[in-house]
């Protein structure tokens, strides 16, 4: 008896270990060439479309990017009004008004939250 109770321990840490094993090779592909690829294919899907489980710092970065369209903006559309109208100032306006909704879209992605708050999620962002 005590010899089955020694083998189903050290199995169990033997699957134990070859999780953490698999863990571990997973997380180290994400940085050869087809790994990179779908991991930039997932972060394009999280700029556009948002995450309600993202991280603080996810959504931090997201609210940075924001900012920087927002800025570009602002800056674009303020052009015509300080040299009073050229021509071609629809032009400046129609690009302030694409970096400014982009912007708002990508702020509207990182303020994105969960409708189940009591939904508990793990380190990875897993349920």
């Amino acid at each position: 008896m005590g010899f089955e109770a020694w083998n189903r321990d050290l199995m169990r840490k033997e699957q134990e270990f070859e999780e953490i094993r698999e863990d571990i090779d997973a997380k180290q592909r994400a940085t050869v060439w087809p790994d990179t690829l779908r991991n930039g294919s997932s972060v394009d899907a999280f700029l556009w479309r948002g995450d309600p489980r993202a991280k603080p710092i996810q959504r931090a970065g997201l609210v940075v990017f924001g900012l920087t369209f927002l800025l570009l903006a602002i800056a674009i559309g303020s052009i015509p009004f300080d040299r009073d109208f050229p021509d071609g100032w629809v032009v400046d306006f129609l690009l302030a008004l694409f970096l400014l909704l982009l912007s708002m879209r990508l702020f509207r992605n990182a303020l994105l939250r969960s409708k189940n708050p009591e939904r508990e999620i793990d380190q990875d962002g897993r349920e």
